[in-house]
């Protein structure tokens, strides 16, 4: 595993600049998907992609040389990883490249975590945003990410569904899966003084660290590029090896990784924090335990190996 990360590493600093989780988490991700499957259908896989209707632009053209001149299962392991961060890729592109392939809303669902119970009597019956999980066609906009996953999925299991598609449908599949693995991406906090519409999945909470600011969204992305080793626990290794991947544990991770917010990404000494800022009217900010950053790094290593498991299983 260390030698995987090493790779992932080396394709972060020869292509395009770093996008924090969006680089390092996925492209560790869809390297561990890639390696869980067997040479013809790491072959099928990379055949399929090929044919994504921006491979030349998005794909080759960014390949880094020492990939280029490797092997072929060098090359296919970088192009699934670049397949993991394109969805992140166009959102810095041309206004018509966005028009046809961004969907902002696919990124995230926002399940329901309450600072206090008077916020959850005071809100509860007034937020109706999104939070389904069943999908029904067509795909479109304002789906959230579960129900996008489910879509995507449809599409690349499709087998008369055009390759191009496919190819497209591929990519959201390795990042959605990727994105539902880090916590903030199934939940909101919210607060009636605070976040009566939800923090966004933490990027309204600012996290100080020493002279520096950054927020808690963000300090979750930034986890795996710290972290020297991303290799699974015997615990984890255990997981992977007796769960079944299928439709049904989509709703089951997504429950799970909501838990993991509410209990670890939500405290009660953060939310503790929040309450005395909220009661001297500042600005929602914390400070971050070393026993916080230590779960949090834990939780970080599984996740990852989780979800490229779990992308190896569902794209089979």
């Amino acid at each position: 595993m260390r030698l995987l990360i090493a790779a992932v590493l080396l394709g972060l600093l020869v292509t395009t600049p770093a996008m924090g989780w969006g680089d390092n988490g996925h492209r560790t991700t869809a390297a561990i998907a890639f390696d869980a499957m067997s040479p013809a259908r790491q072959q099928a896989v990379v055949a399929i992609l090929m044919d994504h209707p921006r491979y030349r632009q998005d794909f080759e053209a960014l390949m880094p040389a020492v990939i280029v001149g490797g092997g072929a299962v060098s090359r296919g392991r970088w192009l699934l990883e670049q397949a993991s961060v394109w969805p992140d890729l166009i959102q810095g592109l041309g206004d018509d490249i966005r028009q046809d392939y961004n969907r902002s809303r696919w990124h995230y669902i926002n399940l329901l975590v309450f600072l206090t119970p008077d916020d959850e009597a005071a809100l509860a019956d007034e937020l109706h945003h999104n939070m389904a999980t069943e999908f029904m066609p067509p795909l479109r906009q304002n789906l959230n990410s579960v129900q996008a996953l489910r879509g995507n999925l449809q599409i690349w299991h499709d087998e008369s569904a055009s390759n191009a598609n496919r190819a497209v449908a591929l990519c959201w599949v390795l990042h959605i899966v990727g994105d539902m693995h880090q916590p903030l991406h199934n939940v909101a906090l919210f607060s009636k003084p605070y976040f009566p519409n939800g923090d966004r999945g933490g990027n309204d909470i600012s996290v100080l660290e020493g002279d520096q600011t950054k927020n808690l969204h963000w300090w979750w992305d930034g986890l795996p590029n710290e972290m020297e080793d991303l290799s699974p626990s015997a615990r984890t290794l255990r997981t992977i090896q007796s769960e079944t991947v299928d439709d049904v544990a989509i709703d089951e991770w997504l429950h799970h990784h909501a838990r993991l917010a509410e209990m670890f990404v939500y405290p009660d000494d953060v939310k503790s924090q929040l309450l005395e800022r909220v009661t001297t009217k500042q600005s929602p900010q914390v400070e971050l335990s070393h026993e916080y950053l230590v779960r949090a790094r834990s939780i970080t290593r599984r996740q990852i190996n989780l979800a490229g498991h779990r992308i190896a299983g569902l794209l089979n």
